[in-house]
């Protein structure tokens, strides 16, 4: 081999084993940011609509319950506890395989009832009025007809939101009976309050399984509607 063909070796296998190691420490440095501040997640469902859409992706702010072990989810600090009004991603308590998003509506020690759809935590109903723009119901995945949904504004401790209902579904979750949320446990609902798999149905969620709170949108992409891209949902803050 040529001195100048060894030295071409030489350079290239120097590139080389640059990048690899440049790659390796910006996959792990990314792993780490994800396990410990923030954490992005893909919306499939519609469960909290309208504050969530069908093909919107947010960020997760991991630290904001837990300082977790980096890369994995194993709680290392406790930092804090949701609080009502909190929209928080969590391990589905019956498959910890799936991740779900759903709102706190009720803590550890609150008795919670839901009558003829309102929710009464403590023997209080949360206020709730009737929005009067519901331009935000627009642009939904095509099973979800704005005619047929109403939206609603209501208070949870200091944040107001909107829920949506839909009319003539959701008849099975309209009532259930006072119970009290046990040490360590949380009720949970989804925004879209007649078409949202929650603790109406599957019981409480565990705080060990809390893995942190929905901070923002970065980014909105509706399939169905061209021009595909929801410019004015970039960057909103979720509350």
């Amino acid at each position: 081999m040529s001195p100048m063909s060894k030295k071409r070796k030489d350079f290239l296998k120097r590139i080389w084993n640059e990048w690899i190691v440049t790659l390796a420490i910006a996959f792990a440095l990314a792993l780490f940011f994800r396990t410990v501040f923030y954490a992005p997640r893909h919306i499939p469902s519609g469960s909290m609509i309208p504050t969530i859409k069908i093909g919107e992706f947010i960020f997760v702010k991991m630290f904001a319950y837990d300082w977790h072990i980096p890369y994995t989810r194993w709680s290392l600090m406790k930092r804090g506890d949701p609080h009502r009004g909190d929209i928080i991603v969590f391990e589905y308590p019956d498959n910890p395989d799936l991740d779900f998003i759903k709102r706190v509506v009720a803590v550890p020690g609150d008795e919670i009832e839901v009558r003829d759809r309102r929710i009464i935590v403590n023997g209080v109903p949360y206020p709730t009025t009737e929005a009067a723009d519901t331009s935000i119901l627009n642009d939904l995945a095509p099973k979800y007809d704005p005619k047929r949904m109403a939206l609603f504004e209501e208070q949870i401790g200091d944040v107001t939101h909107y829920f949506a209902r839909i009319f003539g579904k959701g008849e099975e979750l309209a009532n259930k009976p006072v119970v009290k949320v046990p040490e360590n446990m949380y009720f949970t609902m989804g925004d879209n309050r007649d078409d949202s798999s929650d603790s109406r149905a599957w019981g409480f969620v565990p705080r060990e399984k809390i893995l942190g709170q929905a901070s923002f949108i970065w980014f909105s992409f509706d399939i169905d509607n061209p021009p595909w891209l929801r410019f004015s949902r970039f960057f909103t803050l979720l509350k």
